[in-house]
């Protein structure tokens, strides 16, 4: 993949400095700043597991970047603060910056226009220290203060769990749809149901529960056992696959349009309802 495009119009530096990226936007009000940044984003979504390592990153990823080889405008948000893996994932670093209106200026990578805590480091593997009260700041800051112009999806990968920061995002992100990932390990299936439990306190659609990794050592049905149980969809399930992990490695899309899952699932996304927020 190539590399990141960086915009001709920066007057300032990439932080990684929680402090310093929240001071960005003090003071001002937040809800002009909301409909100034996402203004012309037609759909929010959310891709969210209860366990770590089920693979939202990696589902987060082949969605927005498979949107954007059809032709659509398409963002992604990695909210998750302290242990970002958009950038890992893609090859991206040091590439965050603000323009002359103090807002986050995307990296924009064959298309999408991504935002992460991790695009302000040199080294994906150094550690970011953020105390849980920053996480909250720094993650509607990135979706309220970026310079998103017209997109017709915004993805945001969230991160794990049911605390702080995926709260924060159902309650003031305004999504239009949010979508599961489980393995089928008992631990993530148990987590994956917490969490749709947590959405359905905030009122967020559940668009549905994909499977990943699925077969071999690790067994499968976790998504059509967690779909009957919710009553929602089992919108695709995605092997345990070698071919998989190995693009997935090398920071490549691995899924596939003409896949009927898959390109079921694309056009569920772009039939949500678009608003502006």
């Amino acid at each position: 993949m190539s590399m990141p495009i960086l915009p001709d119009d920066v007057s300032g530096k990439p932080s990684a400095e929680p402090d310093e990226l929240r001071r960005l936007t003090a003071g001002k009000d937040a809800e002009a700043r909301r409909r100034k940044s996402l203004g012309g984003v037609k759909r929010i979504i959310g891709v969210h597991s209860g366990k770590g390592g089920v693979g939202k990153t990696f589902l987060s990823v082949n969605l927005a970047y498979l949107l954007a080889e059809q032709g659509h405008a398409v963002g992604l948000l990695d909210a998750d603060v302290d242990c970002p893996n958009v950038p890992a994932f893609l090859g991206l670093k040091n590439s965050l910056f603000v323009n002359k209106e103090k807002q986050f200026l995307p990296a924009t990578h064959n298309g999408v226009k991504i935002v992460s805590m991790g695009l302000t480091k040199e080294d994906n593997a150094e550690p970011i220290l953020v105390r849980g009260p920053a996480k909250h700041r720094v993650v509607i800051d990135f979706l309220t203060n970026t310079a998103w112009g017209d997109l017709d999806v915004l993805i945001i990968d969230l991160p794990p769990g049911t605390s702080d920061v995926p709260m924060s995002l159902l309650e003031f992100g305004r999504l239009q749809g949010i979508i599961y990932v489980t393995t089928p390990q008992k631990e993530a299936i148990i987590d994956t149901k917490k969490s749709i439990r947590m959405a359905k306190t905030f009122g967020i659609p559940i668009i549905g529960v994909v499977e990943n990794m699925s077969g071999g050592v690790f067994g499968q049905g976790a998504g059509a056992t967690i779909a009957a149980e919710f009553d929602i969809p089992h919108l695709l399930t995605i092997p345990l696959s070698e071919k998989i992990f190995s693009k997935n490695q090398n920071g490549e899309i691995a899924l596939e349009h003409n896949h009927t899952p898959l390109s079921d699932l694309l056009q569920t996304i772009l039939d949500l309802s678009t608003s502006t927020p």
